[in-house]
């Protein structure tokens, strides 16, 4: 907020050593504290040497103006502090953006928010660690991906640059040609080049959830491209037993062998692995 970088390892290294010296003298536990940081922000503080008149404010205070204390009213102190700390409350508009980056994540911070209100902050922080775990383990056993396309993206003084975005299927099922997805009136995704496949993985790539990766993308390579093998010259003895062969009907084997060599064949799979992590136990012993 005011142009300087917040070293968290030095203050939790300093409040640790003041709790550990402070406990030999009966001294109460130090915290952070957002709304004394807020106060003194909004007080014009700029540096950390405020911490020194604040030291000697509150010595002060406590030896020689204790009895005054009394005569403060409860809901002066709470005007401060609310006032002090009404930053830190979002707005409307940044709710809002919380719902459309993750309605999932947004409804976490919804019952975070009211478990504190009407239970008390340690249940609040509870509910939400324990949410957001589970959603974590959820993600982890049923990974987010996506196949992409291109966009190319304009800009009158710097040329264009191509984005990545994903694709989806319109049009008749099992034909490359179909895949394609109008963002808006102006952008229109463009697939990749006939034969080629790329995917994007949206989440950690680990052993738990290696099968369901696969499942997806064989699933959409045998829905989209050209099979290896001309089938209908197979007798239905020699096929594999979860291969019915071709439906019964005249000119039906025909048909669906026209289908399949109007696919493209297989050229590459090109495989995203820019927003995740990936774990191997191979790389950990080669690296």
């Amino acid at each position: 907020m005011n142009g300087y970088k917040i070293n968290p390892n030095q203050e939790l290294i300093a409040i640790g050593v003041t709790n550990t010296i402070g406990s030999c003298f009966g001294a109460y536990p130090a915290t952070g504290s957002f709304s004394r940081s807020a106060l003194k922000s909004k007080s014009g503080v700029r540096t950390p040497a405020a911490g020194i008149i604040t030291a000697v404010v509150v010595i002060v205070a406590l030896y020689g103006l204790t009895p005054a204390f009394y005569w403060i009213p409860s809901a002066g102190l709470s005007a401060v502090i609310i006032h002090a700390v009404a930053d830190l409350v979002a707005s409307p508009s940044q709710v809002y953006s919380y719902w459309r980056v993750s309605p999932l994540e947004f409804l976490i911070w919804t019952a975070a928010v009211l478990v504190t209100i009407f239970s008390s902050i340690e249940n609040g922080i509870y509910v939400s660690i324990c949410t957001s775990l589970a959603l974590l383990l959820i993600r982890v056993a049923h990974p987010r991906g996506a196949f992409l396309g291109k966009v190319t993206l304009r800009d009158g003084s710097k040329g264009s640059r191509e984005v990545f975005v994903p694709i989806k299927k319109i049009g008749l099922p099992g034909t490359h040609a179909g895949l394609s997805h109008v963002l808006n009136d102006q952008l229109h995704v463009t697939p990749p080049a006939p034969g080629v496949i790329i995917y994007r993985f949206e989440e950690s790539f680990l052993y738990p959830n290696s099968s369901l990766v696969n499942s997806a993308l064989v699933d959409y390579v045998k829905a989209n491209m050209r099979r290896g093998i001309d089938m209908s010259t197979i007798k239905p003895s020699d096929r594999p037993w979860n291969d019915p062969g071709p439906r019964s009907g005249k000119g039906v084997g025909e048909r669906e062998q026209e289908e399949n060599m109007a696919k493209p064949e297989l050229k590459a799979i090109v495989l995203d692995f820019s927003s995740m992590y990936v774990f191997s136990p191979l790389l950990s012993v080669y690296t």
